[in-house]
């Protein structure tokens, strides 16, 4: 059950990767107004990027399960992944930009799918232009539907003017790190509540000479990082609204800088191995934390066993912990099979699929389903959780023995999942638009005041389109 810590750059790369994640043929959406539900042969149509193994198990177990019912997915991205880092991440952001255009065109028309993986797209700006169903209101006509069944507080954060538009049915945890308690010697750190400015003024002393307070985060990535979670303070979806000419974003964006001029946060991995400064030369990491058993073996794995796990600073204190689904699903409010279309949310939402977190057709991500999490928990009790031998590889190719799991640490997994209160916003036009006018400011050719002001203009702008 070992899956080894990522670097920040590897956790945008893999999250990227499940984002665009899909499966199945190529087939035509159902067409037509919504005319009320079929009384026939049923033929559902999914909107994905790409194919994965775990929509066509979806698929099959659903179509099993319910006779008459036909699941096509529809993938609309089919290029070759460009899987070298900076190639593949300018080449996510070209087919993101045509799967949103084209889904956007074709629920506009009327035309759409009758169920989108929306982690990727406005899912915001479709519902209010009253295209996705409320699926609040489905679970709450849906008797048989018990809400108590699932980490409810994970649906809340996606909730948008009292309607819920887009379920997550899994979680990445995103804004959580590893420090080495070592090097940080015993210092205070109230991770409930420091700012970005109060981790700057913390590492600065501390980071090891040739070393990094932050390890494996590339700089360009900074400021993003820094505003996910927390971007609600700078964007108003509801009103349509920016703040990006405040004073708080301008000294967010100049300690930004402030950080990278002073090494403070200076690459990720590979820059810092090709520099020739190593990989473990960090006092925080940012980890992956997609599946439960990372949660014991990554203090273990990293920084010579003694690592503590934080959670990352933020704009905003009290913020609870925050994620990233692995797959969000909404409903098309004019499709004609949307009560079919409720019951394969919830078939995805169910113990069953939930439960499955091996091979290539397992739901990545934490489960929302209570008892699957709670049977995912109780196999990290079994003798060979992490293999026979229970050892795992840590730095230099040491070797460590995974202690026995007790009750106490299982608590504390489980309260990471009660904690969570906020989502990673996913509008990613937004953070492109905020990386791309910023970049001039971080080289030095345009003053803060000039790119908050551009910023401000452009999301703005994209925010009333």
């Amino acid at each position: 059950m070992k899956k080894n810590m990522l670097s920040l750059t590897v956790v945008l790369i893999v999250m990227l990767l499940s984002a665009c994640s899909g499966g199945g043929t190529n087939t035509e959406p159902n067409t037509g107004p919504n005319t009320g539900p079929n009384t026939g042969p049923i033929t559902l149509t999914l909107a994905v990027t790409r194919t994965e193994g775990f929509f066509e198990e979806l698929k099959q177990k659903f179509e099993a399960s319910h006779p008459g019912v036909t699941v096509n997915i529809k993938e609309y991205v089919t290029s070759t992944v460009d899987k070298s880092a900076s190639g593949f991440l300018q080449q996510y952001q070209r087919d993101m930009e045509k799967f949103v255009s084209t889904v956007t065109t074709e629920m506009a028309s009327g035309h759409g799918p009758d169920l989108l993986v929306t982690n990727n797209l406005p899912y915001k700006k479709y519902a209010d232009k009253h295209m996705l169903a409320d699926i609040n209101k489905l679970m709450s006509d849906d008797t048989s539907f018990d809400s108590s069944k699932y980490f409810t507080n994970v649906f809340d954060t996606m909730k948008y003017k009292g309607g819920l538009y887009a379920i997550p049915t899994s979680v990445q945890f995103t804004n959580l790190w590893l420090g080495d308690s070592t090097l940080l010697g015993g210092a205070k750190i109230d991770d409930n509540t420091w700012s970005w400015q109060d981790f700057a003024d913390l590492a600065k002393p501390l980071v090891p000479q040739g070393g990094t307070a932050l390890g494996g985060l590339p700089t360009d990535q900074l400021l993003l990082t820094m505003l996910n979670p927390g971007i609600e303070q700078f964007v108003d979806m509801e009103n349509k609204k920016a703040s990006f000419d405040s004073p708080e974003f301008k000294n967010l964006l100049t300690l930004a800088k402030t950080m990278i001029d002073e090494g403070i946060v200076s690459g990720s991995f590979e820059d810092m191995i090709a520099a020739g400064k190593g990989r473990g030369t960090g006092l925080f990491e940012a980890g992956g934390f997609r599946y439960v058993d990372e949660f014991v073996i990554g203090p273990i794995e990293r920084f010579n066993g003694n690592a503590t796990v934080y959670r990352a600073p933020s704009t905003t204190p009290n913020q609870g912990y925050s994620f990233r689904s692995n797959l969000t699903l909404s409903i098309n409010d004019k499709s004609k099979n949307k009560e079919m279309a409720w019951e394969f949310l919830k078939f995805a939402l169910s113990e069953e699929i939930q439960v499955e977190r091996e091979g290539k057709s397992g739901m990545r991500g934490m489960p929302v389903n209570k008892d699957a999490f709670h049977q995912l928990l109780d196999k990290l009790k079994a003798p060979d959780a992490f293999g026979e031998s229970r050892t795992i590889q840590i730095d230099e190719g040491k070797e460590l023995t995974v202690p026995p799991v007790t009750q106490v640490q299982l608590d504390n997994i489980e309260s990471y999942m009660t904690g969570i209160r906020s989502v990673d916003e996913t509008d990613d036009k937004i953070f492109n638009l905020i990386q791309t006018e910023s970049e001039p400011f971080f080289s030095g050719q345009k003053s803060v005041e000039d790119v908050a002001k551009s910023i401000q203009n452009k999301v703005e702008t994209y925010l009333n389109e």
